[in-house]
């Protein structure tokens, strides 16, 4: 994955300066190695008039080699032009339409590139030559063949055959309600041409090979020419260039470059917009440069818990018999994402419908959460390689997060514990009849609503335990509160002396539909007030620490781990009965303390 200008042959870039400047200042050298093929300007643009709804029109081309070498111009053959439509509206640019397209005749070798042209032409362009075609020329239809007919990746033509029809017949067509003002008041348009050159491919030159224009649509739908050409600048950067107005740039718009490995580019946008309702409408448009893999699926994230609607797509409309399918992409909402795709696989039909190359698809929808950076994945169409190239844009931010452990024992938290769970360290309890030995009554919290793995509502299938050193107690009733966020289990038996009784549970978070498979640890062990697993003096140090408020729990409050003869409060007799527990003497004490630890 590449931005504009990384990663890129600064050659490329510096072209079209270097063109505006020997416009003025004329000089030999040349600036390309190679054949390289430049669509400088329109010229001119014809409208052919209508059948039924659809115009037909075509664009006229000035075409530059800013090669150092010859260009091959074949009859019936390369280059060929695809004359694209576009429209900048509500914030969005759409492809609104296409041609076939315009195979070579003859060239005519003049000057007008800014180079010095060494006068060849014919079959081919010469170094340096501008070769001029009319709009008139450019929409003869025995010379516009099909797109399908040519790789845009290799630059391999096969033959067209000649033919004529109705006004609109192979020519640039464009719907008629896409062009009314009072469908799209205020929508700027633009005219495009996409060349594909089969020497200007094979010697590597084929990325500046897209520009545009801007156009104005007349009350009788003509397309005029408005302002320079784009050049080396295909349509997809009027977005940005004029997303707030004639010339205004609209910055909220980023485009990047994406290469395909050892093989073409996409040119990729983006663009966030607060809707001010509380939600964000996310528009993307991919445009094939020259990719013969095209794409085939498109995957933004959304993270766990946002709501979309209002989901989009436009494509443009292949037509005059040419082989693709129109059938619209199908979107899919998952758990974490939104996936438009081909409506059939490539395997299923080679024919379907696919970002090509000259072709622009944009996809958009409104989200409940605002954006964060992220990563978009462009699938590709035909196998050959890698599935999918990924291209920086943002996302939605996810409205709820991984489940875990909250709060449990006495209100403890279980987060960030030195040591692997809960301790409890304090003294044997005793009703005055029965003796007790540590708890039997636990209640989890999670950071958020858990369900179970099938999602059905969370219950005890959810939850196992077992013990280490020992024999597990069994869970003789789980008890989850209303929302799944926070259960209570009490077991059979009280956690053994000495052992840790292991807590796992197993479901999903309702939010993200993450699984949340994990286990935590409870132990029995008086006297251990540190929470490290060990009883030394270093624990009596830390009790009258707590007792006396010289220091505050990491988590959780002084009393869940002094409150020694389990009053429910702290005072001074908490000290004494620590004491005895320690030493051993505190009835029904079982045993010293001092120096025991959990396995």
């Amino acid at each position: 994955m590449q931005t504009r200008g990384e990663g890129r042959s600064t050659r490329i870039a510096a072209t079209a300066a270097t063109i505006l400047l020997l416009a003025i200042c004329p000089v030999g050298a040349q600036e390309v190695v190679g054949p390289d093929v430049l669509y400088t300007n329109m010229g001119s643009i014809t409208h052919y008039g209508q059948v039924g709804s659809i115009h037909g029109y075509a664009l006229g081309s000035h075409t530059c080699n800013i090669g150092n070498q010859n260009l091959l111009w074949t009859n019936n053959g390369t280059p060929g032009l695809a004359m694209n439509a576009y429209r900048l509206h509500d914030n969005r640019l759409d492809q609104i339409g296409m041609s076939w397209v315009k195979h070579a005749c003859c060239a005519a070798a003049g000057n007008g590139c800014g180079l010095s042209c060494n006068g060849a032409g014919g079959n081919v362009l010469g170094a340096g030559c501008r070769d001029v075609y009319s709009s008139g020329w450019n929409g003869g239809q025995s010379r516009l063949g099909p797109r399908s007919g040519i790789n845009g990746f290799t630059g391999a033509f096969s033959s067209i055959s000649g033919g004529s029809g109705n006004a609109i017949f192979r020519r640039l067509q464009i719907d008629a309600g896409d062009l009314s003002a009072a469908n799209f008041p205020g929508a700027l348009y633009f005219g495009e041409g996409v060349y594909v050159a089969t020497d200007d491919a094979q010697s590597g030159n084929a990325m500046n090979n897209a520009s545009h224009k801007r156009l104005t649509v007349s009350p009788g739908l003509d397309l005029n020419e408005q302002g320079a050409m784009a050049v080396d600048r295909p349509a997809i950067y009027a977005w940005r260039d004029h997303g707030n107005g004639i010339g205004v740039p609209d910055e909220s718009v980023e485009i990047v470059e994406v290469d395909v490995p050892n093989e073409g580019r996409f040119v990729c946008a983006s663009r966030v917009g607060d809707n001010g309702d509380g939600t964000w409408r996310y528009a993307y448009a991919v445009f094939n440069l020259n990719s013969h893999r095209a794409g085939g699926s498109l995957t933004v994230p959304t993270g766990g818990g946002v709501t979309i609607t209002n989901v989009g797509f436009n494509d443009v409309t292949y037509h005059s018999g040419e082989i693709y399918d129109n059938t619209d992409w199908n979107h899919q909402i998952g758990d974490k994402s939104i996936t438009w795709s081909s409506p059939e696989a490539h395997a299923q039909n080679p024919n379907s419908n696919a970002i090509r190359w000259g072709t622009m698809y944009t996809f958009w929808f409104d989200a409940d959460s605002a954006p964060q950076p992220g990563d978009v994945s462009l699938g590709l169409f035909i196998p050959d390689g890698p599935n999918a190239v990924t291209f920086p844009a943002p996302g939605p931010t996810p409205l709820c997060s991984t489940p875990n452990f909250r709060t449990g024992v006495a209100g403890v938290s279980f987060n960030d514990r030195g040591f692997d769970g809960f301790i409890d360290a304090r003294r044997e309890s005793t009703n005055g009849v029965d003796v007790t030995l540590g708890l039997d009554t636990f209640t989890f919290e999670f950071t958020t609503p858990i369900e179970n793995a099938d999602g059905t509502p969370l219950d005890a299938s959810a939850f196992s335990i077992e013990d280490t050193a020992g024999t597990a107690p069994n869970i003789q009733s789980v008890t989850v509160a209303p929302g799944g966020q926070a259960v209570t289990i009490t077991l059979d038996e009280h956690i053994a002396l000495q052992q840790w009784t292991t807590f796992g549970v197993t479901g999903r978070s309702q939010c993200a539909k993450e699984l949340f498979d994990e286990t935590l640890k409870v132990g029995y062990l008086p006297a251990d007030v540190n929470n490290d697993g060990n009883v030394n003096p270093l624990d009596l140090l830390r009790f009258k620490q707590y007792v006396n408020n010289l220091i505050e729990p990491e988590v959780g409050v002084a009393g869940d781990y002094v409150d020694a003869d389990r009053s429910g409060s702290l005072n001074p007799l908490d000290l004494l009965a620590y004491k005895q527990l320690i030493n051993g003497i505190s009835p029904p004490a079982t045993m010293p303390w001092a120096g025991q630890s959990l396995p």
